[in-house]
Formats: C-alpha cells, sequence, structure tokens
C-alpha cells in the first residue's frame, strides 16, 4: 500500500506536473513535515471571525518562526495558481476549489505570522474556519493530525465531488 506522500506524489505526475513542480511541491512538503515533527514547539491562536478566521502562529525558535513564515507565504501561493495539495482530503480539495471566494492576508511578525482569512460567502466562511480548526490540531498533534482527513462542516454545500 502507498503512503498518503507517495500517492500524492503520484498523482502531481499523472496529472501532469513538471519536473519544476514536483520539486517545489517536494519542498513545500519538506517545510511542512519538519513543522509537524516540531509541533510542540509551535504556537497557535484561532479566532473565528463573523466572516473568516484570524491566526498567529508563532515560534520562539528563529529557524521554525523562519519556517512558518515561508509555509504561509507558500500555501497562499499556492491556492493563488491553484496547485492543490492533500489532494486525498475532501476539506483541502475544497479550499483549493473555491479558491476564488478566499481573500487571505498574512502579516509577518518576528517569531511567525498573523493570517487573516476571510469569504463574502457564507458557505466558503465555514469551510474557512473548518481548515483553520485543522491547522489548529496539526500544530497540537503533529503527524497523527495530518494523517487523518480534515472534517467538512456538516451543512457545508460541497463544490467537489
Amino acid at each position: 500500500m502507498l503512503d498518503i506522500d507517495e500517492a500524492e506524489m503520484q498523482r502531481m505526475h499523472m496529472s501532469g506536473a513538471d519536473s519544476g513542480q514536483m520539486q517545489r511541491h517536494q519542498h513545500d512538503q519538506h517545510v511542512f513535515h519538519t513543522l509537524l515533527e516540531r509541533h510542540q514547539e509551535l504556537h497557535r491562536e484561532l479566532e473565528n471571525l463573523p466572516n473568516g478566521i484570524r491566526t498567529v502562529t508563532t515560534s520562539d525558535n528563529p529557524e521554525l518562526a523562519a519556517l512558518i513564515t515561508e509555509h504561509a507565504h507558500v500555501m497562499h501561493r499556492r491556492l493563488q495558481e491553484g496547485f492543490g495539495l492533500r489532494y486525498w482530503d475532501a476539506a483541502f480539495a475544497e479550499i483549493f476549489a473555491r479558491a476564488d471566494a478566499v481573500h487571505m492576508d498574512i502579516r509577518n511578525l518576528p517569531n511567525g505570522v498573523e493570517t487573516i482569512e476571510t469569504s463574502d460567502d457564507a458557505n466558503v466562511v465555514k469551510l474557512i474556519q473548518a481548515h483553520g480548526a485543522t491547522v489548529s490540531a496539526f500544530v497540537r498533534e503533529g503527524f497523527a493530525a495530518a494523517q487523518r482527513e480534515s472534517p467538512l462542516p456538516e451543512d457545508y454545500q460541497r463544490a467537489v465531488t
């Protein structure tokens, strides 16, 4: 049986990703895995807003703070480009499918980032809030949370079937 990372790389290859995209994805994955491995050194605050979320993700370790900043900006760029990940996870597929309705502002902090994610679409707001809770679980639990499929809100109307 393939592990999740191998399956994701195979899916990218089958979808026609070029070698530059594959290398970029592998680098992004390495950063993500480092953050998961060292999740106990990360701090995260999540605040639900009427139209989305506000998060602050930091670390007292300068190396990890730099990785948090890199990861936040890379994920924003991937969202804008439609360069998805975690294809096996319905919530991530939905976030990328609804990217045009997600507004993201990232403010660099000395030890991480503050991110505001919002939408004018009430359905997408539910998705953003669920995604925020999933990322907070990644910070709390590391790989244990990352291996689970992210829950979608019960009343969320899916774009991807």
